[in-house]
């Protein structure tokens, strides 16, 4: 195993933690509390940073992080002495040491590292290596947004059209989780898919950590805040399936940090103070720069969580208004160019619509019993779910956060069951897509299969109190009811084959194991072209893997994502000349000031396709045919152009006269 494997994960999740750290900490959040919700206030800082890089150009490095980590550091601590007048200014900007931890915080850390090393083992072993990519659509995009980050330094959220949409004057895609990516890629210098697939690594950890500190503050059992986060490692709706299947990385990194922001969200509505009103605002700032839906998923949770909160203390609703309004103002600003993106990209309307697959009472039955597209259910995990939830009267505590979870239950069967208009409607934030809701089911059913595992084991400890416990003096105290969840949790462990790990590894391994979009002949021929290329863009048919020539090589291919046949008519009109006719470049005048224009030098054609019924691009047919290209490397499926345009314009080559223009014999030429 190399330092690569172990290096960038931590470096991950320093990088993610630290500066989210210093800010709690500053604001005089407890310093547990403030582990719990660093992440999401780091994608806050990253997001703030991207909405002042749309007015002010500036480069994104590590050094810039420092810097903005530091002005927002200032922000609190100034709010912290404006609003503290009539103390002493020690006082003022006390900050809560850690005290010497106990076996109970002990036990939590230890329940929320394994997790953490659980799911970042089973997702190693998916991936092969820690460089392999993934092989499906949206891999593809996050790989040249973070190169694109990382060479450019640019993180202004508009830069992101520079992939393959360079004509386009409204798209918009988040860039919070990206820009995090490109400064671990500056530190460590590992590859783009090396610090992507750590990214993936880190998503339980971060999650297992929310959920304890929110569980912490519920001031649920022990062993549920402890137990929580090894649970969470073994379903394979979260984290596993939206990290392979997409992948949604952006998503899964949201959803991950959920927990952490209703637990911060708590806090700040106890204290009613400035400065933890500006950390809701970043919160709240940095679920919207991951992704707009993530933003819309924590609010699910919170609607619920301020419903509950209100109707066990109306009086506290008025304040509680105030902070929100407060900060939510605050956010919107933060996050301008995640706000205006979401309102542009939405009013078009999401061209998405999975179809219904099940019935609603399957789709109940896939998530009650842990069974959401697998060959059968998780049925250890079922079973510790469906004791929890016939024993939820006894959770009091969680009831905020688990009604919470109902809301994308309900949401789930509904994608998976309905085609109506009203569904389309209430489920298009999320695509119409069933698995980012089994996501987010699955933040309420890990804690869910914690409690059930501790009502049985308190269940199982009374029966034997009751039949031994006037022998033995030991079986008196709670240490039995503890040490049997110890127990049960091994067992588990043993009966699941380590906690479903050989089949979430199997599915990770789906998208990351096999090489039919990009290979060891692409790569070879991309590192090629980058030692002998003399710049300028390279025309691509980016649906054969080539759009991966930034990632593996950090050249600028004219399509840096994949090219949907169907949406070429969506595109800029120079875009659509060079997918439909570039292979014209003898003899059209309007493709041959293109590729002046766009200084297109080389062309790159791959082999094998993202989708199996794609096929090789109309404008990049039959190029060996023109005198303007010059092959100049050739590998197993893997051709390389240089371009020479004539002097003048020469007659077309075949593929370039459609059929219907053909002599009338048929005959191409």
């Amino acid at each position: 195993m190399s330092l690569h494997v172990v290096l960038v994960p931590v470096v991950s999740a320093l990088v993610l933690v630290v500066p989210g750290l210093v800010l709690a900490l500053l604001a005089g959040l407890r310093p547990g509390t403030s582990v719990a919700v660093a992440p999401v206030l780091t994608y806050g800082v990253v997001t703030t940073a991207a909405t002042v890089a749309s007015s002010v150009a500036f480069p994104w490095q590590p050094w810039t992080l420092l810097l903005a980590t530091l002005l927002a550091a200032a922000a609190v601590v100034g709010l912290r002495l404006l609003t503290g007048r009539g103390l002493p200014w020690r006082r003022r900007l006390a900050v809560e040491r850690p005290t010497r931890p106990g076996w109970r915080d002990l036990a939590v850390v230890g329940g929320v590292l394994a997790g953490g090393a659980v799911a970042a083992a089973v997702l190693l072993d998916g991936f092969g290596r820690l460089g392999r990519p993934n092989q499906d659509w949206d891999y593809v995009f996050h790989s040249s947004a973070v190169r694109l980050i990382a060479d450019s330094g640019d993180l202004a959220p508009e830069a992101m059209a520079r992939i393959n949409d360079w004509e386009s004057t409204s798209f918009y895609y988040p860039n919070t989780f990206h820009g995090v990516a490109a400064v671990v890629r500056d530190l460590t210098g590992a590859t783009v898919f090396e610090v992507l697939n750590s990214q993936s690594m880190i998503v339980c950890l971060v999650a297992g950590l929310g959920l304890a500190g929110l569980l912490h503050r519920l001031r649920a059992p022990l062993a549920v805040t402890a137990t929580t986060p090894v649970l969470l490692a073994g379903f394979a709706a979260f984290p596993y399936d939206v990290l392979w299947r997409g992948p949604l990385l952006p998503y899964a990194a949201g959803v991950a940090v959920v927990p952490a922001f209703v637990l911060l969200l708590d806090v700040v509505l106890d204290l009613r103070r400035p400065a933890p009103t500006l950390l809701f605002a970043l919160g709240a700032a940095g679920l919207l720069g991951l992704h707009p839906s993530t933003a819309l998923s924590a609010a699910l949770f919170v609607l619920v969580w301020l419903v509950v909160r209100w109707w066990r203390s109306p009086a506290s609703a008025r304040w509680d208004l105030v902070v929100l309004a407060v900060g939510g103002v605050v956010a919107l600003v933060c996050a301008a160019p995640a706000v205006l993106g979401a309102i542009s990209t939405s009013s078009a309307g999401a061209d998405v619509d999975w179809p219904a697959v099940e019935s609603p009472g399957q789709a109940v039955g896939d998530l009650l019993f842990v069974n959401h597209a697998l060959p059968a259910p998780q049925y250890w995990l079922a079973a510790l779910v469906l004791v929890g939830l016939l024993t939820v009267h006894r959770a009091r505590y969680a009831w905020g956060w688990l009604a919470g979870a109902v809301v994308p239950f309900v949401l789930f069967v509904m994608a998976a069951s309905y085609d109506t208009p009203l569904v389309a409607d209430l489920t298009r934030p999320w695509w119409n897509d069933r698995w980012r809701f089994a996501a987010l089911v699955v933040l309420g059913l890990a804690p869910l299969a914690a409690h059930g595992l501790w009502t049985a084991a308190r269940t199982l400890a009374l029966a034997v109190r009751r039949r031994l416990g006037g022998r033995v003096g030991a079986l008196r105290g709670p240490a039995l009811a503890r040490g049997l969840v110890v127990a049960g949790l091994l067992l588990l462990v043993l009966l699941s084959d380590g906690l479903y790990a050989p089949l979430n590894s199997g599915r990770v391994a789906v998208n990351h194991q096999r090489d039919d979009m990009l290979n060891a002949d692409e790569v070879s021929a991309m590192r090629w072209l980058a030692e002998n290329s003399t710049g300028g863009t390279v025309m691509n048919d980016a649906n054969d893997g080539s759009a991966y020539l930034s990632a593996v090589a950090g050249l600028h291919p004219l399509f840096g994502h994949i090219v949907e046949p169907r949406l070429i008519p969506r595109m800029g009109p120079t875009q659509q000349l060079l997918v439909e006719h570039f292979n014209c470049l003898d003899s059209d005048p309007g493709v041959r000031e293109a590729i002046e224009d766009l200084d297109i030098r080389y062309v790159f054609l791959g082999s094998g396709f993202i989708r199996e019924n794609f096929t090789r691009l109309p404008g990049l047919r039959g190029l060996d045919a023109s005198p303007s290209l010059e092959l100049v490397h050739r590998e197993p499926g893997v051709r390389v152009f240089e371009i020479d345009l004539t002097d003048a314009p020469a007659e077309p080559v075949a593929a370039c006269v459609p059929p219907e223009d053909d002599g009338p014999d048929g005959a191409e030429g």
